[in-house]
């Protein structure tokens, strides 16, 4: 029998597929829609001109995209991890797994993240904690995946979204330290409620590999937890709380930090990453929309749709007259009165 923890996981997996499926996502703040491309008629280049490529803390990254942090821990998730790997593999792209806390108390979850890297022997993967994980956790992570970098999530809303959540949070100390003795790059990563400025210096000055501002707009893990208390011994309404990925990104632009931002939160179509690049972000990705295909149309059609957006992407930086990822931020662009106005408040 499972345990309670791996209980959870199969629980947040189905009410975020749940949530996909129905489109009970709520639309906090700026959608990507509220950023237009200004045309280009005459681009003076081909398709063969194009550079997709990004390099991130030494890692190189063949599309500017990868597979977001979604999930590990039950004998089902397992099943979900092989096949998200075999995709990634088959498609080159790089790949984050869940929270792995599950199976640093429980050596029994360990394979359903160690089929991560067995699926995928040559790609870049991407190990997971919490914020108050201790670094023997980190090195224990990172070994169980030979993993290349590791993603530090902060979560507040989520943990205090929870019934059973944590209601402390002294960090900034104990990520200091795990980036400065981790023996891979360190990502931290938002798990979906956005970033404002004042958030992303700080951040920044602890000097990571980049910074994930993960935004709204995608899989709300406060909706999520509230769902999961059945008993509602825990009533907190966090359903409209954060920035998007918009304005996290236009957030991060303003607090003018050097270290690389990577964008996800409602990323759900090819179109999304170019307006994620425009705005700053070095790289992208992806989750809940992943897993959706995934579940819905099986490995064989999230292959097809993220060789879909690998064929989109360099046609779309062709319209706008650019060779390589980097230089989307000097394309022109027009804002919504909305998102304008959050602009002159910023």
């Amino acid at each position: 029998m499972e345990s309670q923890q791996a209980q959870r996981k199969n629980e947040h997996l189905s009410l975020a597929v749940k949530m996909w499926r129905q489109q009970q996502l709520k639309v906090i703040g700026a959608a990507f829609e509220a950023v237009r491309w200004v045309p280009n008629s005459l681009p003076e280049l081909g398709e063969e001109d194009i550079t997709l490529g990004q390099t991130v803390a030494g890692l190189n990254f063949n599309w500017p995209f990868y597979i977001e942090a979604m999930t590990g821990g039950s004998n089902y998730t397992k099943e979900i991890n092989g096949q998200l790997a075999q995709v990634a593999s088959e498609t080159g792209l790089a790949m984050a797994v869940g929270s792995q806390s599950i199976a640093i108390k429980d050596r029994q979850a360990t394979d359903s993240f160690k089929i991560v890297r067995q699926a995928n022997p040559n790609g870049i993967v991407i190990a997971n904690l919490g914020a108050n994980h201790p670094l023997d956790h980190v090195l224990q992570a990172v070994d169980m995946l030979e993993a290349n970098a590791l993603e530090m999530h902060i979560n507040v809303a989520q943990e205090l979204s929870m019934a059973e959540g944590d209601r402390t949070f002294y960090w900034l100390d104990n990520l200091a330290n795990i980036i400065a003795k981790s023996p891979v790059p360190v990502i931290i990563k938002e798990v979906g409620f956005g970033m404002g400025t004042s958030s992303i210096q700080q951040i920044a000055a602890l000097q990571p590999a980049a910074i994930n501002i993960g935004g709204t707009n995608g899989t709300n893990f406060a909706t999520i937890e509230q769902a999961r208390d059945l008993q509602n011994s825990n009533p907190i309404d966090f359903s409209h709380y954060g920035f998007s990925t918009i304005e996290s990104l236009l957030a991060a632009q303003k607090a003018q930090v050097t270290v690389p931002i990577i964008a996800t939160g409602g990323i759900t179509k090819p179109n999304d990453i170019i307006t994620s690049l425009m705005l700053g972000a070095t790289l992208t990705s992806s989750a809940g929309y992943f897993l959706s295909t995934l579940v819905t149309q099986g490995p064989t059609g999230l292959y097809q749709t993220i060789t879909d957006w690998q064929k989109a992407l360099p046609k779309f930086m062709l319209a706008l007259g650019v060779r390589q990822v980097n230089e989307l931020r000097t394309v022109p662009r027009i804002y919504n009165p909305d998102l304008q106005n959050f602009i002159q408040q910023l």
